[in-house]
């Protein structure tokens, strides 16, 4: 994951940005990270719990192959869950 970290392509915007990096494997990993605007762990879980839910929700139009670290803001978790899918999608366009 370090390597995620050092050799990427940076997508999105605050408050949702995304790290790729090719693994060459026949599956998409992700890792999700909320930044240290997150003040408490109740936050930081809800951040997560959200990114997971949006990856389920929309596993099937997230190309394979691929390493991925969600990075958000503690605003994130303050839009509405339309505003949210929203963004998220909208990162995915951008998907290489």
């Amino acid at each position: 994951m370090q390597e995620l970290f050092r050799q990427n392509r940076k997508m999105g915007r605050p408050p949702m940005r995304w790290l790729v990096r090719k693994n060459g494997l026949p599956f998409a990993s992700f890792l999700f990270c909320p930044d240290k605007t997150h003040k408490t762990a109740v936050a930081r879980n809800r951040s997560k719990r959200i990114l997971r839910e949006l990856v389920r929700n929309h596993l099937s139009s997230i190309p394979v192959g691929y390493d991925c670290a969600l990075l958000v803001q503690k605003e994130f978790a303050k839009l509405s869950k339309e505003d949210r899918e929203v963004l998220f999608l909208s990162v995915l366009k951008q998907f290489p």
